[in-house]
Order: structure tokens, then sequence, then C-alpha cells
């Protein structure tokens, strides 16, 4: 028995030493990509892996943001343990290849592999002739159009233009609707328009060339766009969302969108299901169309220690096989040429063949390392023309005078960068409009909502613990709420005011930098004024009752006796309250970012906002830590200054 015993022991040691060491020998690859939604990815790697045991493939799900999963990847790299295999969206590439984080793919995919790819998404993967990424996926700006309303897609702006004087009756049916919000979106529109009046942001050698008759043309033609209202002035604060669902009301004759609308907008119960048509984008007459090329790719990252095993798995999952399951589980568009003629997909997605020529004429954007930067300057000035703020030939200059000094990157020292800086004098202005206006609201409604919570009634307590919810609710969750609660025309506070009579039309909250201020006070005043009622209420309950009732007795008033006794009892409570909300102030990021992105016109965009663009979105860490430190020390100023002038004369003596 016991050699039976002992034999086995030895045969379990054996076994699990031989498969230890087999698990030790194969190679780990990871990538970060969003939540695997239906398993696409997860069946593609199960797939690889049963073809090469010797090569494990980790999918690690990181946020559905893409900026930031590339924080994601950009920590990695800076930590010197990267992301193995590096999954990139299609603007990542000069950026990532500029600071020598990928490798090149040229050795093990030459122009025998890469014809399959649509060129433009082939293209993005190039930075100064060396390949570092090879797409997956692809995308493109499409126009839809309501076939059951008009005759036929317009070919040029004109024609459009035609089309929507005749059919188009605004307000309750607009021409055309768009991304027009300052975000990245705003971006992929105005390169349509421009390229489409035969413009470009840089030539052939790198260098700036929006200063053109096509670049004024655009500008001015966006903004007759909105002034001439054949699309609503609602489109300055339009993500891709919010113009899709403006269009399935039956609010607009076209709309400009990506691919992914079609099948919301032909799905069942859709109100214009078979109802409308996919066609190219309109261009200046004698001039091309061209969507903005979207889509997502792969590549390797500088210090994998298995390259060979990367480029295995990237081969596999830009394959054909690969590619339809992603289609076919996650809808995404292929990357290849030859799957558009594939008959299980046209089977499933017939909206492909009006696809394909759409893709072989899609244009990435500009691939320059300084990307991120280029695209925020555009929409800055692209939406100020848009709000009115700024006139098409004024902002025009202002882009060629700031792109090019972004593509020369002078040297430049931090006092004087600082002292030149206009942007942060700017989002400085901002920030404390922001920080001074809110946190005074919410001292003087906290203050008038304590007293009256303070008072005994009936059902005090109940009431009480409603007015605390807007501060447990999450500050995004919040924010988003009221994004969609201010949007116009399909926000629930415009439909209030206008049956209840208080307006005579509903009002674009977030269209103006102005508007979009006061929306964001508005949400940051509902949200944080529960906590400064927390603070007060807590203050009025540490005063004395038998104080209170001697000063009654001796015959003051209400008001006297706050004056004389709250007040000053209440200063240490006070300080607290005024020194958390002013530093919460004026470091605001989250509400700001999810209702308005700092726009429009940069209007909203504050010090934290341009902070977080120069370390993450630009790679300027050492300015950004220049301003971060300033700021630091700026707000500790600020607290000995709060403390100083809410401690009286007798506790200053103590």
């Amino acid at each position: 028995m016991k050699k039976i015993l002992l034999v086995g022991f030895c045969f379990l040691i054996g076994f699990w030493y031989k498969v230890s060491l087999g698990y030790a020998k194969r190679t780990i690859l990871r990538m970060v990509g969003p939540e695997d939604v239906n398993g696409a990815w997860a069946e593609i790697i199960r797939r690889f892996e049963a073809r090469n045991p010797q090569i494990h493939i980790q999918y690690l799900s990181g946020p559905w943001s893409t900026d930031d999963r590339e924080n994601m990847y950009i920590r990695s790299f800076l930590s010197g343990d990267p992301f193995e295999i590096v999954y990139m969206d299609v603007t990542w590439t000069a950026k990532f290849a500029a600071r020598g984080w990928l490798l090149p793919l040229d050795r093990w995919f030459g122009p025998e592999k890469t014809r399959v790819f649509f060129p433009g998404a082939l293209k993005a993967g190039y930075y100064r002739g060396h390949l570092y990424r090879l797409p997956v996926t692809t995308d493109v700006g499409v126009l839809y159009w309501r076939r059951d309303l008009l005759p036929r897609p317009p070919r040029t702006w004109a024609e459009l233009e035609d089309l929507c004087r005749h059919y188009a009756h605004p307000p309750g049916l607009y021409c055309l609707v768009f991304q027009g919000m300052q975000y990245e979106g705003l971006t992929c529109n105005f390169l349509e328009f421009l390229w489409g009046a035969g413009g470009r942001i840089l030539d052939s050698s790198g260098k700036p060339a929006l200063d053109s008759p096509a670049a004024l043309w655009t500008l001015n033609f966006m903004q007759h766009l909105i002034k001439d209202r054949f699309s609503p002035r609602a489109v300055l604060s339009f993500q891709e969302e919010h113009s899709l669902e403006f269009f399935l009301q039956g609010r607009a004759l076209f709309l400009r969108n990506w691919p992914y609308a079609w099948k919301i907008i032909n799905r069942k119960g859709s109100p214009l299901r078979g109802r409308v048509g996919l066609a190219p984008l309109p261009a200046r007459k004698g001039h091309l169309s061209a969507g903005t090329l979207g889509g997502w790719g792969l590549g390797i990252a500088r210090g994998t220690k298995d390259p060979e095993a990367a480029r295995a798995f990237i081969e596999f999952a830009t394959s054909a096989e690969a590619q339809k399951i992603l289609h076919l589980r996650r809808g995404w568009l292929p990357a290849r040429r030859d799957l558009f003629r594939d008959p299980d997909l046209l089977r499933h997605s017939p909206y492909l063949r009006e696809l394909a020529p759409l893709l072989e004429k899609a244009r990435p954007r500009p691939v320059h390392p300084a990307y991120p930067r280029l695209s925020d300057t555009l929409q800055k000035h692209v939406s100020a023309v848009l709000a009115g703020v700024e006139n098409p030939p004024k902002a025009l200059r202002a882009l060629s005078r700031t792109l090019t000094f972004i593509v020369e990157e002078p040297e430049t020292g931090l006092l004087k960068r600082l002292a030149r800086d206009y942007e942060l004098r700017r989002t400085l202005k901002n920030t404390l409009f922001f920080g001074l206006v809110s946190v005074g609201l919410e001292f003087v409604l906290g203050l008038f909502l304590a007293l009256l919570l303070y008072a005994p009634f009936p059902g005090r307590t109940w009431v009480r613990l409603s007015v605390l919810i807007p501060w447990a609710l999450p500050t995004a969750v919040m924010a988003m709420s009221w994004q969609w609660m201010l949007n116009n025309p399909f926000g629930v506070i415009n439909d209030l005011l206008v049956r209840a009579g208080i307006l005579a039309h509903p009002v674009d909250w977030l269209a103006s930098p102005r508007g979009a201020m006061w929306s964001a006070i508005l949400a940051d005043v509902w949200k944080t004024t529960p906590f400064v009622v927390l603070i007060l209420l807590a203050g009025l309950y540490s005063v004395p009752r038998e104080l209170r009732e001697s000063m009654a007795v001796d015959g003051a008033g209400p008001v006297k006796r706050f004056l004389y006794l709250d007040l000053p009892l209440l200063l240490p409570f006070i300080r607290v309250a005024l020194i958390f909300r002013l530093l919460q102030a004026f470091g605001i990021f989250d509400l700001i970012w999810v209702l308005t992105r700092g726009g429009p016109a940069d209007g909203t965009r504050t010090l934290c906002l341009y902070i977080y663009d120069l370390a993450f979105r630009y790679d300027d860490l050492g300015y950004a830590l220049f301003l971060t430190a300033l700021f630091f020390l700026a707000l500790i100023g600020l607290s000995f200054l709060i403390v100083r002038l809410t401690t009286l004369g007798y506790e200053r003596r103590r």
C-alpha cells in the first residue's frame, strides 16, 4: 500500500512539474480594450490559442473612454512594462511611434499582405514611411437622408441647400444635423467640410496649410448653416447620440454620423425604419467628397520579449476570419476590402455594399505626434465661429498662427511660456468665475436652507433626507443627466418652462459660452449646496440653546440673535465649508468634462481641464507639473486667507 501511495505521489509531482514547465514556456501577451461585449475578442483569442497553444493572450477590459485607455497604455510604456499588444485608435499611431514606443511592422507585413486593406485605414498606420499599426476595424463619416421626403441625395453642398430650401421647414423640420460640440467629433465634421472644398490642415511636408480660400469657405459655410437655420443652433451641444436622437424624432432631413447609426435607424420599432438612405457626404462643386476615417488597429510595443508571437496574433486578428467575428458579434466594420463582398456578411448586413465605396475614399486625420493639440485648437476656433464668438477670417488667422507654433515646437522656458500662455489666462478666468459664483450661491442658499431646516416643522426629518440626495449622487452621472435635461429640443427643462409659460420657445442652454457656464454653475449648485447645508446645520446645533433663550428674554429679535450670536459662533463652520467648497470648485473637472468638455469656444474650460490636456493628451508633462505646483501653492494661500478672514480678534489673541 505504501509503495502504491509513493508511486502515485511521484506521478503527481512529475505531472505538476511538466504542466508548470509547459506553462512557464508559454508566451503571455497582454492587450487592453473596451469591455468585450458578446465575447467577440474572446472567440478570436480562443481560436488563435487552439492553433498556437504556446501563446496565451490576456484581453484586459479597460474603460469605455478612448482617452482613458490611451492613458493606460502611456502609463504602461512609461513604467517600462508595456502591454505587448497595442490596440490603437486611428489617431494614436504618430504619437506612440514618435516616442519610440512601437516596433515597425514592415518586415512582417509587406505590400503583398497589406493590399487587402482599405487604403485610408492602412495609411493611418504609417509614420515617417514605416508601418506601426495594422487595421482591425474601420469607420467613416456618412450622410443619412430621408428618402421618403426627398427625391435624391445631394452630391454637392449647393444641391443640399436647394433641397433644404424646398423641403425643410424649421423649427419643425431642419435641414442638417451634425456633431458641433467642442470635442473630437467636431474635428471630424470640420475635416469633411474642408476636404470637400479642396483644403487640408497640413501639407505634404507636414507644415500648416489652413491659410487658404478653402478653409475660409469652410468656416463661412459652417457658420452659414447655423446662422441661416439650415441647422439648429442646438448642434453646438450635439455629440453622435444627440444628433441621432434629433434625426430619429423626424426633425431633420439629413444627418451626418457614423455607420453604427444605420442599425439603430432601421431596428424594430424605429420611427424611421426603411425610410432613410445612406450616401457619401456632399462636396463643393469641382471637388471630391471624403469622409473622416475612424477605426482601431494593432501594433507591437517596443520591449516585447517575443515579438514573433505578437506578430502571429496580429496576423490572425486582422484575418478575414477574425474580422468577420468582430462584425457579426459587435457590428464593427471590417478593415478588409474582400469582406465587403462576403456572402455571409452581406446577408447579415446588406448596407455594406453602400459603405464599401465610401471607405475606399475615407481619409485619416493628420498623422502627427502633436495631433491631440492640433485637434483641440481646431475644435476651439471652429466652435467659436459656430457660436458667433469669432468671425471666420479672425478665427482662421488665429488657427494658422497657433498650428504653426504647435508644429514647429519652439523651445521656450517655463516662465516665458507662462507669460505668453493665452490659453492659461482664459482658463484661469473661467475657473475664477465658476468658483466664486458657484460657491457664493451655494453659501447663500445653504445658509438659508440650514436655518429653514433647523426650525421645527412636521416632516422635518424627511425633508432633510431629501435635501441630501443630490450630494449622494455620483458627479459624472449627475452631469450626464443635466446634459440631457438642458438639451434642446428634447430636454425636460425646456419642456417644463415652455409649458409653464415662462419661455416662449426652447433655449439652447449649452450652445453658447455664457449659457454653458451658467448651466455648469446651476448643476454644481444643485449638487453641492447640500454639503454646505450639512456643515452649517451642524454649526447651528452647536450654539447653546440657553444663550438664545437669554437673548430672547432680553428682547433681541431673530435678526439680532442671528447677527450677534449665531453668526459669530458659526464662523468655524463657515470657514470649513468655504475652504472645502472653494478648493473643490477651483479644482472642478468631472462635472465640466461630462457636461460641456470645456466648450463651446473654450467658454467652460477650467484650469484642471487644461492641465489634464497638457499632461495626458499633449505629453507636455513638465509644463503640466509646473502649473500644478503653482496651483497647489495658490490653493494653500487661499486657505490661509480664508482662515484669516473668518477668525475673530479674540480668537487670534488666544
